[in-house]
């Protein structure tokens, strides 16, 4: 459960929210399942704007698995995994972002997304512990709000050892394009646009 001053700030960071948000939500039969479930549960009973709603056709690339969009708008954006610890004041954001349509890119990136006319796959790994995580995880998220063109994924590691092994995720955060570009850290935004026009031979 939510500490009950952790509820109260998050009611008043949630008071900014335009459109609502609806958290979709896929499970399985695990324990890690019935935390996120409560988790989403608890969020949505904090704001109005806040829908929970499961969503056995949510695709993902393993459950359970978090999908965040607007009533009418899916962003692409999924979260594998429970996001707490270091990775919670991330997912608030993405919340916030999501209902307002605010995105942290330049415009000139968003004139150069707007050219892009091919799907792009992004996978963002990360853990609770690293503290270049978020900000790597609310970037991309950033480029999927823009371009309907962007699913973005972010894959918690230990959550997900198995696709962790699969991808060789050595450290984090890492991010993979479309199964053929990949690049570990935090890097300025013309660099992953550079690296997702890249991936798709633009």
């Amino acid at each position: 459960m939510l500490p009950d001053d952790l509820k109260q700030k998050l009611k008043k960071e949630f008071e900014v929210l335009i459109d609502p948000v609806e958290l979709l939500f896929k499970g399985d039969e695990s324990k890690l399942s019935d935390e996120i479930e409560h988790l989403l549960k608890e969020l949505a009973s904090i704001s109005e704007k806040i829908i929970y709603r499961q969503e056995n056709k949510l695709k993902c690339y393993g459950y359970p698995c978090i999908g965040i969009k607007t009533t009418d708008i899916d962003p692409g954006i999924r979260f594998l995994g429970k996001p707490d610890e270091g990775e919670f004041p991330a997912f608030i954001k993405t919340i916030l972002m999501v209902s307002r349509n605010e995105y942290d890119l330049t415009e000139r990136t968003v004139e150069f997304l707007e050219e892009l006319d091919r799907p792009v796959d992004i996978k963002v790994f990360i853990t609770k512990s690293c503290g270049w995580c978020p900000p790597t995880m609310l970037k991309i998220f950033s480029f999927a709000l823009v371009s309907n063109y962007i699913t973005a994924t972010a894959i918690d590691c230990y959550a997900f050892n198995k696709l962790a092994v699969k991808y060789n995720v050595a450290a984090v955060p890492k991010v993979v394009i479309n199964n053929k570009v990949e690049f570990v850290g935090l890097k300025e935004e013309n660099e992953i646009l550079g690296y997702i026009f890249g991936a798709v031979g633009l």
